[in-house]
This record gives structure tokens, C-alpha cells and sequence, in this order.
């Protein structure tokens, strides 16, 4: 059984009169050199980007398009964001809990989709419809003592410490009960006869009370995903 793939790229290395052919069926590869990386793509994906299709089809047209590569000077790295988008119609989503929004990839990214006349890429960057798809719900609360507060959480929650002491008025039992420490109404008449006319006795007592605030990070996928409900869909195999 022969491969697909094989034959595909046995059909692509035929001397064909390249004059007289513009771009190869949706069955035919083009191959971007965008600096140092390849990119294999297709006639279909293409035509999502209006110039680099018609570039790549007047090279054809011209005899200029050898081993059907096309040669663009753009940074492999932001020009792969753009091929998610014409493949999948996934917007660019540079974010980390650590740094946030990465904004310098996002402006290489739009001037790109710009050059390229991809509008709703560059629209979806250009109003900034990025910050609608991280959603970050903050709470606090506060603890009081010395309790542990380690514990298992999900990767897209942080949880911010921050401790501080300050001293509180605690009541001290007559009889030096212990489990009445603190706690006037624990003790009964034998600690109300042990006190006599003696005002209650209170002390300084330092308490660690600590604020957690928690930052949750909501990631809206919708808001990462093309609307364009008239595109066709894109064929992923040839």
C-alpha cells in the first residue's frame, strides 16, 4: 500500500510548466520559509490570507516559486500564530499566571496580521480582545492564629500571604484555669468566688492574624475562537 503522503510529494516534484499553473489544488502543498522554519501548508489555509495567497500565486504564475517555496521574512515564532489562526481560527492567547499578557508578542503578532491584510486577526488584536478571555475573580479572608494554612489547590488558583501580629486583651480565670482562658463567661462561681471585689484581670497577648487574598484565573475559550460562522470548514488532510 502506498503512503499518501509519498505521493503527494512524488506528485509536487514533477517538472510541470509552471507558467501556464497558478496554484496547485487543494490536493498540492505550499511550503513558507518564514526565516530559518518551514511551514507545510495548503491552497485552502491560503486563501484565509488574501496577499500572501496572491504573492505565492504570482510567483507561481511567474516561474519565480521553486520546489513550491515561498520565502517570507517574518519571525517564525509570531508568523506560527498567524498559521494557528488561518488553520484553526484560534486568536493568539500569550498569557502566564507569573508575567500576564505578554503585549510585545501581541503588537509582532498584529503587525503581521496587518501586513498581511488578515483583519479579523489583526481587529481581534488591535481591540484588545485578549484581556476578555483571562477573567481573574479575586476574594480575602482573614485567619486568625498560627493554624497551618497549607493545602492543595488548582493550578490556575494563587493565594497571597500576608501575615502581621497584633496584640489583643485576653481574660485570665481567677483560679488560673486554663481551658478558661480567654473565655469570661466559661468560668462559674467558684471562679467568681476565688475573684471577690477584684476586677476581671486581662492580658496582652500577641495573635497572628493573617489575610489571604485569592486570585482565581477564569480562561473564557469562546472568547479565543473565530466567530466567522460563514467560513467553511477547513480540511486538515489532503
Amino acid at each position: 500500500m502506498t503512503d499518501v503522503t509519498d505521493v503527494t510529494e512524488f506528485e509536487l516534484s514533477q517538472e510541470t510548466n509552471l507558467t501556464e499553473r497558478s496554484l496547485p489544488d487543494t490536493s498540492g502543498q505550499v511550503i513558507l520559509q518564514v526565516g530559518e522554519q518551514q511551514f507545510r501548508t495548503s491552497k485552502a489555509t491560503l486563501e484565509g490570507c488574501g496577499k500572501l495567497h496572491a504573492m505565492v500565486s504570482d510567483r507561481w504564475r511567474s516561474g519565480e516559486l521553486s520546489d513550491n517555496i515561498f520565502f517570507l521574512d517574518a519571525d517564525p515564532g509570531v508568523f506560527n500564530h498567524v498559521m494557528r489562526f488561518l488553520r484553526h481560527g484560534v486568536y493568539p492567547l500569550c498569557y502566564t499566571m507569573a508575567s500576564g499578557h505578554d503585549y510585545a508578542l501581541y503588537t509582532a503578532i498584529y503587525n503581521l496580521a496587518d501586513f498581511l491584510v488578515i483583519d479579523e486577526l489583526a481587529g481581534w488584536l488591535r481591540d484588545q480582545k485578549y484581556l476578555h478571555a483571562i477573567k481573574i475573580h479575586t476574594s480575602a479572608r482573614i485567619e486568625e492564629g498560627e493554624d497551618d494554612l497549607s493545602g492543595i489547590k488548582d493550578s490556575n488558583i494563587k493565594i497571597q500571604y500576608h501575615p502581621t501580629w497584633r496584640i489583643v486583651k485576653k481574660y485570665v480565670c481567677p483560679r488560673g484555669i486554663a481551658v478558661h482562658y480567654g473565655n469570661p463567661r466559661a468560668c462559674g462561681r467558684a471562679c467568681l468566688a476565688a475573684q471577690g471585689d477584684e476586677e476581671d484581670e486581662y492580658e496582652d497577648c500577641p495573635v497572628l492574624s493573617t489575610l489571604c487574598v485569592t486570585e482565581k484565573v477564569v480562561f473564557d475559550q469562546n472568547s479565543c475562537t473565530s466567530t466567522d460562522n460563514d467560513a467553511e470548514p477547513r480540511r486538515l488532510y489532503y
